[in-house]
């Protein structure tokens, strides 16, 4: 049971205040000398010294009891009562408040967000901190952000609370929780208490010191959004665009589905979607250069949430995938070159013809490593070599050797058969080397022989090196069924990696690499007109740009635009507006629950000084009406 108690308990002393009042009241009046026409008026003055004597003046005096009550409400005021509420009160207490874009769902009847649901009840607890409470806020979407230290300052906690923004991008919880696990190091946190929708990842990794609150918020309505834009190479100048929309109710729901090339509208379709009933389309694109695509969703009735009703996709010029092939190498140049849209090069021991090669197959001659290192292609196999920094760890042996397992997931080797292989060389480990020290220095076995490795491979950033540690001429592999769809996959995979045969739209979080002139620094404009600047690599990649905002990224050098990238939220969880029934920790799990609000004490004061100054207009009133009727 909840008893009423006080903020400010020093305010009881002025209740004293009612001793010089009633003090007053003992006091006689002084009325002025009157001439008077009859004796019959002294009958009132003797009833008048009757009621300036101790104890009758408070016969029938409304204006006093008034002004005592009046009073009374007053000091109650100032001692700030309260009801507290049935949540643990801690001294340091961290809010997270989450930021991500499902937390912008708005409801059709309040015009409320969810965010706006959790910022009043924030609200409300800074308001009413007491004793030597204090918070610290936090919110969180992709990453953490920390806004206060912990503080019982009310105007820096409500100037802090003022700034959290619903954002473009999915929620992550790890990140925050790590922020606020770094704090019990210097304070004692038992509980922290997150605000959320509950669209979170179900699974959390992330041990938890403390007790973990959650407040869920449920407010939003319908909400339709698309969550996947992608593109594949069809022909020569074509491309197919697939589009999925999905939906968050359980009825079907119209809408408008709306492309555009470069600016201008090019299809429109009609949409019925449902939680059950997403729709994916095609819709054919012809694009003989550059086009940035530009889907846009237009819901027939009300949308809960507006921020995944767009999203863009650049589209590169179609091109042949250009490939350069060493002198040595005739076999992968004749299975190369049959494959569409490729140009392939073979070398005759003297320059390059062109200046850029997207993929480059190598058997280690100069020629090929200056290719291979100077222009920078995404895709580099090397046939018959040992990398230079694991030629300590792996040597080659004059000695035949055969396939024992080879990784069928990976792309270089999809539906490649590899059991009935024969090799006249042998790649073996040297002594007390094995799997794991090629791993630690980035290396991944993709194919392993009887004493060592015959295939690997090593991704750096946006370049992919394939390393076959034997050479295939000898080999029966150039005779068997499974080396022209080896080459082909190799091909495949270049084509994807340079965006040749498929790309996929942006999400919010960091744009992807973008291809531009090698160490040169470049200006990004973002959709809210924000300059973020940055520089490419040697190989002229740049990257780690943040996109926090779905909409169109110029990129800029001097003043002219030299490449446009876009993102889209493409979030299925945050579109579909779904909350989890609980979070999995790594030994814990815990309960998001029902809709909760935050709670936070009930205090009285305004309704007591409400009721004063109510009490002061009636004794206002009452005693101007009376003295009006005596006039």
């Amino acid at each position: 049971m909840r008893f009423l108690s006080f903020v400010n308990l020093y305010g009881a002393w002025f209740f004293l205040a009612l001793i010089p009042l009633v003090i007053l009241y003992f006091l006689k009046l002084r009325r002025p000398r009157v001439d008077v026409p009859s004796l019959v008026l002294w009958a009132s003055v003797l009833n008048d010294q009757r009621v300036n004597s101790p104890f009758q003046r408070f016969r029938r005096n409304l204006l006093l009891l008034l002004q005592a009550l009046l009073l009374c409400l007053l000091v109650l005021a100032l001692m700030q009562p309260f009801v507290p509420s049935t949540a643990e009160v801690a001294e340091y207490t961290p809010l997270l408040i989450d930021c991500s874009a499902s937390m912008g769902a708005i409801e059709e009847a309040t015009g409320k967000s969810r965010l706006e649901i959790v910022r009043e009840q924030v609200r409300e607890q800074i308001e009413n901190l007491r004793g030597g409470q204090k918070l610290a806020l936090f919110t969180f979407a992709a990453t953490g952000r920390r806004l206060t230290e912990f503080t019982d300052d009310r105007r820096e906690l409500l100037r802090a609370l003022e700034r959290v923004q619903p954002t473009d991008l999915p929620a992550q919880l790890d990140d925050v929780l790590r922020m606020a696990a770094a704090y019990t190091g210097s304070f004692p946190i038992e509980r922290v208490t997150v605000l959320t929708d509950g669209n979170l990842p179900d699974r959390v990794d992330f041990e938890l010191p403390f007790s973990l609150d959650v407040k869920r918020v449920d407010s939003g309505d319908a909400n339709l959004g698309i969550t996947e834009l992608s593109a594949r190479r069809s022909g020569a100048e074509e491309w197919e665009v697939f589009v999925r929309v999905s939906g968050s109710a359980d009825e079907l729901r119209g809408a408008e589905l709306q492309i555009f090339e470069n600016g201008q509208q090019t299809h429109t379709e009609q949409l019925e979607v449902g939680r059950e009933e997403s729709e994916r389309l095609m819709i054919p694109v012809r694009a003989t250069g550059p086009v940035l695509l530009e889907a846009r969703l237009v819901p027939a009735g009300f949308d809960s949430l507006e921020t995944d009703n767009v999203c863009w996709l650049s589209l590169p010029a179609t091109r042949a995938l250009r490939v350069w092939v060493a002198a040595g190498l005739p076999g992968w140049a004749r299975a190369i070159s049959v494959l569409p849209n490729v140009e392939v090069e073979l070398s005759t021991g003297g320059e390059p013809a062109g200046s850029e090669y997207d993929m480059v197959v190598t058997d280690g001659d100069a020629a090929g490593a200056s290719v291979a290192g100077d222009n920078g292609a995404p895709v580099v196999l090397h046939v018959g070599v040992i990398p230079e920094d694991v030629r300590g760890l792996v040597g080659l042996e004059e000695s035949a050797s055969v396939v024992v397992d080879w990784d069928r997931t990976a792309p270089l080797l999809r539906h490649v058969q590899l059991a009935d292989v024969q090799i006249g060389e042998q790649p073996t480990y040297a002594a007390g080397v094995g799997v794991k020290e090629l791993e630690e220095r980035g290396y991944e076995v993709l194919v392993d022989g009887s004493a060592g490795p015959l295939v690997l491979q090593k991704r750096e950033g946006l370049r992919t090196g394939w390393w076959l540690t034997f050479h295939t001429d000898r080999s029966t592999l150039p005779f068997r069924v499974g080396f022209p769809i080896l080459a082909a996959n190799a091909v495949e995979s270049s084509m994807k990696q340079s965006a040749l045969s498929e790309v996929s739209a942006a999400p919010t979080g960091v744009l992807p690499g973008i291809l531009l002139e090698a160490d040169r620094e470049y200006t990004v404009k973002a959709p809210g007109g924000e300059l973020i600047a940055g520089r490419t690599t040697a190989t002229g990649m740049l990257t780690g740009i943040p996109a926090a905002e779905v909409g169109r990224y110029d990129v800029l050098e001097g003043g002219d635009t030299v490449a446009v990238v876009g993102t889209g939220l493409l979030s299925l969880s945050e579109s579909s507006l779904v909350a989890v029934e609980e979070l999995k920790f790594a030994e814990a799990k815990v309960s998001t629950g029902a809709a909760d609000r935050l709670e936070a004490d009930r205090p009285y004061w305004w309704l007591l000084a409400l009721v004063a100054f109510g009490l002061m207009l009636f004794e206002w009133w009452y005693f101007q009406r009376a003295r009006g009727s005596v006039e």
